[in-house]
């Protein structure tokens, strides 16, 4: 069950999985109640293996602290969080952060909606220039350790970042130390350089550690890796400089002069980030030297440096100023303090009494937290809603009886109004009838001016006169609609017997044409292309299709004045023939 007095913490280290809880004395001082690592096999430079890992070892260490179900502050490694110290100009506090995304837009090497990143004021110079620290970290494996640290049952209460965890755990256990110090934590897969100078800190991450050296072992002696971890930590030392006496085991003292010159490589790299600091950011050198983190447990690490370095050097105290509780083993706990700065950061973070807050948020953390701040306002809505309910069933059950008063009013209303809209039904019926009448009487004055139109508009059509017109008639499904002028009457059964449901009605033109240089019938032909082209007329593809619709007799008899020729056209928009 959760102890909601203690402050439990969880390191998500590349190869040991480390938790512990922590309580509070009346002071606020730390107690350490209960700590445990948890080893994960397998190189750690190795991602795609990690996260199987750190859900089996984050269940049993779980289970060994009994943390499930408690809010638990955890820290992510140093290598995956990008980290940069940035000076900016005297500015007000109120655009110190707009200032600061924008540096952050111009320094972390992914698009910031991609990255959870957060800053931090280091320093602030008398002339009111502002350093400030940016920490930034992909959102998808932040969401997937958060995921995995979620799915082993605990409450997550906030992600910190180790090295500035174990920064502020130097502060805090070294409240003595004035003079510039440098903080060595070496991991298993990196190497965090922590430099303190009074209130200010600077950091970097040197992708330098413990794999290195096991790799380097593996590699030595033709052995796996699991084999080449096992032997560094159980025989394993970093061999002296100078005339040292060699270890009597052949293997053993080969494996310590590999060890040797991995360190040496990375003295390499400590040595240049020293310069970088001491050039760019105006950092003082480093007078004494804190070896933290499980590497620090290797023999003779802490002579190795003290030799390199020129400087003293000592193991790093993560429980100097926390008390121990009675149920820790106080021996162990001495020996596994170098490991333990990295959780005491994080009770600190936890308690809210720390000089470095900097926290990435994971996206479903950030939801939550933005649901927990929403809630308040959402039970006063849901309070309101529930007040404005019962006001609203009050008014609701008072305005009944006048409502029911109102309905009888309104049915006998309804009664009268039903007696009026028969007799207006029969109104509007009897309006219909003489509407259609009407429309009929419309219908016959449009259509009377129907030929005097369409006879203009063919009138409209001639260019000389070489062509005159004798008959223009209406046909109906070929058939004349009016008795010939000369001749017997056609047989109108007939007709009507083959006329069609839908009738087709066409305008059928007679007349001749006089002899001409112009092409003889090409007037004609002239003619009625012009009469196509009337929107009276229907005539598709006129020209492929003329002899349908042009019929005109050679004019070759030179003893002839004029020459019959007849032109039909379907008309588009008939009047109704009878």
């Amino acid at each position: 069950m959760a102890d909601p007095t203690s402050i439990a913490v969880i390191n998500l280290g590349s190869q040991r999985v480390g938790g512990a809880v922590f309580g509070r004395t009346s002071g606020g001082d730390l107690i350490l109640k209960r700590y445990d690592f948890v080893e994960m096999d397998g190189d750690p430079s190795v991602d795609v293996s990690r996260l199987p890992q750190l859900k089996v070892a984050l269940g049993e260490l779980v289970s060994k602290l009994r943390l499930k179900g408690q809010k638990t502050w955890c820290a992510v490694p140093g290598h995956p969080v990008f980290s940069r110290f940035v000076k900016l100009p005297p500015v007000q506090g109120d655009k110190l952060a707009q200032i600061v995304e924008f540096e952050a837009r111009q320094n972390v090497p992914w698009q910031l909606d991609e990255v959870s990143w957060d800053y931090e004021v280091v320093n602030k110079s008398d002339l009111g220039e502002v350093e400030v620290v940016l920490a930034a970290m992909k959102c998808e494996p932040l969401n997937e350790m958060y995921e995995e640290v979620a799915a082993s049952g605990i409450k997550v209460a906030g992600m910190d970042v180790g090295p500035l965890a174990l920064y502020n755990a130097f502060r805090y256990s070294y409240p003595d130390v004035d003079e510039p110090a440098l903080v060595v934590d070496l991991g298993a897969r990196s190497t965090n350089l922590i430099f303190v100078d009074g209130e200010r800190f600077f950091t970097r991450n040197l992708l330098v550690g413990g794999a290195a050296v096991t790799n380097a072992i593996a590699k030595e002696f033709g052995v796996p890796f699991a084999e080449a971890e096992r032997q560094k930590c159980s025989q394993g030392f970093v061999a002296l400089g100078g005339a040292v006496e060699d270890h009597p085991d052949e293997g053993v003292n080969a494996m310590s002069k590999v060890m040797r010159n991995s360190m040496t490589r990375l003295h390499s790299e400590i040595m240049r980030t020293i310069t970088f600091y001491r050039s760019q950011q105006g950092g003082a050198a480093p007078k004494r030297v804190f070896l933290a983190g499980g590497g620090s447990s290797a023999g003779y690490i802490a002579e190795f440096f003290s030799e390199k370095l020129k400087l003293p050097v000592e193991l790093f105290n993560g429980l100097r100023g926390v008390q121990p509780d009675r149920s820790v083993n106080a021996e162990a706990a001495k020996i596994d303090a170098p490991s333990l700065g990295e959780l005491a950061g994080l009770a600190l973070h936890g308690m809210g009494s720390c000089p470095c807050e900097i926290e990435l948020v994971p996206n479903a953390l950030a939801a939550s937290r933005d649901a927990a701040r929403r809630a308040p306002s959402l039970i006063l809505a849901g309070l309101c809603i529930v007040a404005m309910l019962a006001a609203s069933i009050f008014w609701f059950k008072s305005a009944n009886a006048s409502i029911q008063d109102r309905v009888a009013a309104m049915q006998a209303d309804q009664a009268r109004l039903s007696n009026l809209a028969g007799e207006i039904g029969k109104l509007e019926y009897r309006q219909e009838e003489l509407r259609a009448r009407s429309s009929q009487l419309e219908l016959a004055v449009t259509d009377r001016s129907w030929w005097a139109r369409i006879l203009n508009s063919i009138n409209q059509q001639f260019d000389n006169d070489l062509i005159w017109l004798t008959v223009i008639e209406v046909l109906k499904d070929g058939k004349p609609i009016t008795a010939p002028l000369w001749g017997g009457a056609e047989d109108k059964s007939k007709s009507d017997a083959k006329a069609s449901a839908t009738p087709v009605y066409a305008l059928r033109m007679q007349g001749l044409y006089r002899g001409n240089s112009e092409g003889e019938q090409k007037v004609v032909y002239d003619f009625a292309a012009k009469l196509a082209k009337m929107e009276d007329f229907v005539t598709k593809d006129f020209e492929a299709k003329r002899d349908d619709y042009v019929k005109v007799d050679t004019g070759v008899e030179e003893d002839r004045y004029a020459y019959r020729f007849e032109i039909k056209m379907p008309l588009s928009k008939p009047l109704q023939f009878k």
